[in-house]
């Protein structure tokens, strides 16, 4: 692991120009395990940002499939030249219409100009009749030990997603091996339920292949009794090397037709170099700040979650709820305060926080929550979000996101580039947003929404303004223009601010209750 501070340089969060020695980056990379069987098939799409965003004319990309062990089954190249959305589907890389396959498949992008980041702008698609979940590129293989080095800084167990108690639903989390092969590598987990209660458990791996495919469930239906009916969360201790160590993980129906899908994350429970951060102007600037859309209506719920991640600290949350047009509708301090470190994950249902006018509004509103921590936080402050429409299942959404650090040159910045898959199964939407760390606010956002599709470069462009402090809904199946423009296709969209704090999520729902759902790239 990075420290947080090196890991915003290196992505150039708030605008750091590019060291004059640093390495370019002429291949970066994905790998994500992949599964087929009766019931589920796996797609990944992407679209050509690089030739939008780093005008760079064109890339190659080298998909490789391979078996569960590794084995090479397939390669294919797809030379990336125009501005618009592709996707690599595992049934037609086989050209199989019924078969099982569990093994991994690894997209390299090739470019002769610098991409500046080793790892690019993919999204993972578990599908079925009943469920569309996905995540963004987690796993890779790394360029070389220079790569290797510098994410191996500080080594740290990974955490931060659920394990629900839901009958009939196992907790899993998977991940590709690097090109090193290892013998008897031991997992210690902990698994954590809702009193802080702790279940130890060690699974050896006898002998793990090079690139080889590891899903593992690591609780059985009997030994979820440890949760005693809510949810909880784990964190895995391990020693791996030779790839980025993000597992994807969620919850899998036993007979294998659903897979929620979200991704771990480090545990900082523990104090290393750079564990907190400093807010560099107190007076302007609030210490942190997330925001998030809230689901309320009839069944729904919109959680915020809070694991054992964190190192000790004394922070307060307080909560703004604003509408559309960027009005505070209702405020409500100290919803929580810590003191000491977390024994056990948190679950804060933000609908209990609305009063019943504010739950009989039709608006679609917005939660922000400010972190005082008197002007020191974790620099990594992670959390779960649960976006929840229960019907014959419940399995919310378990989005990994982060919380908004203070640094005053953000503020400098001229605008934003964001983009995000539209899944466009059944019921797809994303959400923006325009919030500041501010304390008096900062401006409104002037975006141009452009949507790509998969069988041409031509695009549907939209222009809107969103307030201070102000959101956005895009209903994808209410708006017959865009809908009419994009067909059945999976398609991309791309979001240009003239102001740096445009953030936001997408959204698939099939009506079933299992909620796909992730942050914009």
């Amino acid at each position: 692991m990075k420290t947080y501070k090196q890991h915003l340089i290196s992505t150039r969060s708030f605008g750091e120009k590019l060291d004059s020695i640093q390495k370019p980056i002429f291949r970066s990379s994905a790998i994500f395990p992949v599964i087929n069987n009766n019931y589920l098939e796996t797609n990944v799409t992407f679209m050509g940002y690089w030739l939008l965003k780093r005008n760079i004319s064109e890339v190659s990309i080298l998909v490789t499939l391979r078996d569960n062990k590794g084995k090479i089954i397939k390669r294919k190249t797809i030379m990336v030249d125009q501005i618009k959305s592709y996707k690599v589907e595992i049934r037609k890389l086989i050209n199989k219409k019924n078969f099982e396959f569990i093994g991994s498949v690894e997209l390299e992008v090739f470019s002769s100009r610098d991409m500046v980041y080793p790892y690019p702008a993919f999204v993972l698609n578990y599908l079925s009749q009943k469920s569309s979940t996905f995540v963004h590129s987690c796993g890779r293989i790394y360029n070389n030990f220079e790569d290797l080095n510098s994410n191996s800084d500080i080594h740290v167990p990974e955490s931060g997603f659920d394990i629900i108690p839901n009958i009939g639903f196992l907790p899993y989390f998977a991940f590709v091996n690097g090109e090193f092969g290892a013998f008897k590598k031991i997992l210690k987990l902990e698994i954590i339920n809702f009193k802080g209660k702790k279940l130890r458990k060690k699974i050896l791996i006898n002998k793990l292949r090079p690139l080889e495919t590891k899903f593992i469930f690591f609780l059985t239906e009997k030994e979820k009794f440890f949760l005693e009916g809510k949810k909880g969360t784990v964190k895995i201790f391990h020693d791996f090397k030779g790839f980025f160590p993000r597992f994807i993980c969620g919850n899998m129906k036993k007979d294998n037709s659903i897979f929620s899908l979200t991704h771990t994350y480090y545990d900082t429970s523990n104090n290393y170099k750079d564990s907190f951060w400093l807010n560099p102007d107190k007076k302007n600037l609030h210490d942190s700040i997330i925001t998030f859309p809230i689901f309320y209506k009839k069944k729904e719920y919109t959680d915020l979650v809070l694991y054992p991640i964190y190192p000790k600290s004394n922070i307060k949350f307080d909560l703004e709820i604003y509408n559309p047009n960027g009005n505070c509708i209702e405020r409500v301090e100290n919803i929580i305060i810590i003191k000491k470190k977390l024994i056990s994950p948190i679950y804060l249902n933000i609908k209990n926080y609305l009063n019943k006018k504010i739950s009989n509004n039709e608006n679609f509103l917005f939660a922000k929550i400010l972190i005082n921590g008197k002007g020191k936080l974790p620099s990594r402050l992670k959390f779960g979000l649960n976006i929840g429409k229960p019907n014959k299942y419940d399995v919310p959404s378990n989005i990994c996101f982060n919380a908004q650090v203070p640094n005053k040159e953000i503020f400098n910045k001229r605008g934003t580039f964001k983009w995000c898959p539209i899944l466009n199964h059944k019921k797809s939407s994303v959400v923006l947003s325009n919030f500041s760390l501010a304390k008096k606010g900062f401006k409104k956002s002037i975006v141009d929404i452009k949507f790509w599709r998969e069988r041409d470069n031509k695009f549907f462009e939209k222009k809107i303004i969103i307030n201070d402090n102000g959101n956005y809904f895009i209903d994808i199946n209410k708006n017959k223009k865009i809908k009419r423009f994009l067909g059945k296709e999976t398609c991309w969209v791309t979001f240009n601010s003239d102001n740096p704090f445009l953030s936001g999520y997408y959204l698939e729902d099939l009506n079933t209750g299992i909620m796909g759902a992730d942050h914009l790239f």
